[in-house]
């Protein structure tokens, strides 16, 4: 071997050194670069999951502020703080005509001024006379509780277009469609014996307590003043103001 051969050979080792000596610190760079990138992606990840579970938690929290506007109290639709001082217990029939003037004269206006205000908790309790509000009040045991009290407003409101047609399971299941609930499972609702044994088992026992012959009837508790009739919002006002002030004195 020549010396310019040896030169030649040595040149290239030394280039061949240095190239894999460049790819270690390249390699140990991008390491660390990959480091530094996967620690700030992370910390990127605990700000971003710390503002996710701050947006949740207060979502959460309003969720839970208005929850107690509509839910089930052995079986009864109740909207209301359940800390209340003053409890108003309806026993109505969706066919009843003067429980439709009820819900829509005077329970707005009691539901803004003393429910949603926390002062009065209104208990919604069934007391069908006869097979059209039946299947009314057991078609709203079906209904999502969230959507139950706009649903039993809109049976109301709607009260001479099904309480007293022939077919007002028809116009019932049509209504009950509007919130996604298919025809076969109103159907089943409608035709629920338990939920119906339930029910009338409920009615003998406002009967029998409260002496309920009629409705719209109301117990105001907690003096247990039973109301009868429509009343007009100041007969309500009234008796509530009452309760309220007593309980300031």
């Amino acid at each position: 071997m020549n010396t310019k051969t040896l030169y030649s050979i040595l040149i290239c080792l030394f280039v061949m050194g240095g190239s894999i000596g460049v790819l270690h610190w390249w390699s140990q760079d991008a390491d660390e670069r990959m480091m530094n990138n996967i620690e700030t992606a992370a910390n990127d990840a605990e700000v971003n999951i710390s503002e996710i579970t701050s947006e949740t938690t207060e979502t959460i929290i309003v969720q839970n502020k208005i929850s107690w506007e509509a839910r089930e109290e052995d079986g009864a639709l109740v909207i209301g703080s359940p800390d209340a001082p003053v409890t108003i217990m309806e026993y109505s029939s969706l066919s009843c005509p003067h429980c439709a003037t009820f819900h829509k004269d005077t329970l707005p206006t009691l539901k803004k001024d003393y429910i949603d205000q926390g002062q009065v908790k209104f208990v919604f309790n069934d007391f069908p006379l006869n097979k059209p509000a039946l299947a009314g009040s057991l078609l709203l045991k079906c209904v999502p509780i969230e959507d139950r009290y706009n649903f039993m407003e809109l049976l109301f409101e709607q009260q001479s277009a099904w309480a007293f047609e022939s077919d007002y399971v028809t116009k019932l299941k049509q209504y009950a469609a509007l919130l996604g609930v298919s025809g076969d499972k109103a159907e089943d609702c409608m035709n629920n014996e338990l939920s119906e044994r339930v029910m009338f088992i409920k009615v003998k026992e406002a009967a029998d307590k409260f002496e309920i012959s009629s409705t719209p009837s109301f117990v105001i508790l907690p003096t247990e003043e039973v109301v009868t009739g429509a009343q007009t919002y100041g007969a309500f006002s009234k008796r509530i103001e009452a309760i309220l002030k007593d309980n300031a004195e």
